[in-house]
């Protein structure tokens, strides 16, 4: 690991994972900002240290909850699969953590685990929810009265919990993923505009310096939930028919990019790059990260709310990094550059796609 990649590492991102048997639901709990990623290699050329540096922007707010599926692989090929949940069931959540980081992308400060009943005080100070459950959740053997309907139902939080870890480890993920997700809308919805923290000090900036603190600071405001798509692997791609998935990695690139761009990694061999392109078109943007990702270069920020324009122009404030971009002519064709007034805090290229190329995106 470089010096760089170490000092990334410890920043941004927060984990909350919940764990029955094996493991239950590992929901990325993720504030934006906090602070920028260091200059990457732009920043040793003359000419582009004049240029203002503009940070990622710093908030002590926590307003985003993303519900990663367990049964993602992390082994990459057919001979070696392995989820999320059989790394935790091997090596527990430390080793759990850093794979998430791996597949995500993103770096991690914090992280914890809870059995049933600590998920359920977790979720006490917030109940009740309402949430549309896709699937019935039984909370055991014992008869009808004890099992959770399918549809929309109002829970406290000892029942949210079962939710939560209800089928945990036993071959189910994909049947459960749908319910995570619904439980997580339904706890962002009962969060509301928040519930005021002592610890969440007005007009700072500080990264949270324990999981409890950043769990008062994610519930002081308003919070947003997603999940993450998958797909489904092949019996050829799968031998083993194991209950494994593949996580849409360009998704989850788009997703933390545009939420959290101090916390991404960049591990890639390419450039460092931000992107940029008007709103309306983020399938075309996706796709877009698909194809870079494949080349190497390593997304850092999305921004999808940029002015339209009809060209592709690229940013660079650096020659060295102008070599570095021009291979994505087999995206772009011929690279346009553009001067740029400012320096992106740890971002080798902007590229701010224009109208003309983003509708001759195949979708």
């Amino acid at each position: 690991m470089t010096a760089l990649a170490d000092r990334r590492r410890r920043r941004t991102l927060t984990m909350l994972l919940f764990t029955v048997l094996v493991m239950g639901a590992i929901p990325v709990l993720g504030y934006v900002g906090v602070r920028a990623v260091l200059d990457s290699t732009g920043g040793k050329d003359a000419q582009a240290g004049v240029l203002p540096v503009q940070e990622f922007p710093d908030t002590p707010a926590a307003l985003f909850v993303t519900s990663v599926p367990v049964n993602s692989d992390v082994g990459f090929t057919d001979s070696s699969r392995q989820s999320l949940q059989g790394v935790y069931a091997a090596g527990g959540l430390e080793a759990t953590a850093l794979q998430v980081e791996s597949l995500l992308l993103v770096t991690i400060n914090h992280s914890a685990e809870a059995d049933l009943q600590q998920a359920a005080g977790f979720l006490l100070a917030y109940e009740p929810f309402t949430v549309d459950l896709a699937t019935e959740v039984s909370n055991g053997s014992t008869g009808e009265a004890d099992s959770i309907a399918a549809g929309t139902v109002v829970l406290d939080a000892a029942n949210a919990a079962k939710v939560l870890t209800y089928g945990a480890g036993i071959g189910e993920e994909t049947i459960r993923k749908a319910n995570l997700e619904a439980l997580w809308v339904g706890v962002a919805a009962a969060v509301g505009t928040g519930q005021p923290v002592a610890s969440a000090v007005p007009g700072t900036a500080q990264p949270p310096v324990s999981f409890d603190d950043f769990v008062n600071r994610l519930f002081s405001s308003s919070v947003q939930s997603r999940g993450l798509s998958t797909v489904a692997l092949t019996a050829a791609q799968n031998p083993d028919e194991l209950d494994i998935v593949q996580l849409d990695r360009s998704e989850a690139v788009f997703v933390f990019a545009s939420i959290a761009p101090g916390s991404m990694s960049a591990p890639g061999l390419g450039p460092i790059i931000r992107v940029e392109a008007p709103s309306g078109y983020d399938l075309q943007v996706k796709l877009t990260l698909d194809k870079l990702l494949f080349l190497a270069a390593n997304v850092v920020s999305v921004d999808t709310s940029s002015a339209p324009q009809p060209d592709t122009i690229f940013f660079v404030p650096d020659e060295a990094n102008r070599i570095r971009a021009q291979t994505t002519d087999v995206i772009f064709g011929e690279i346009v550059f553009g001067e740029p007034t400012v320096r992106v805090s740890g971002v080798d290229v902007t590229i701010v796609l224009g109208i003309d190329y983003l509708e001759s995106v195949e979708t």
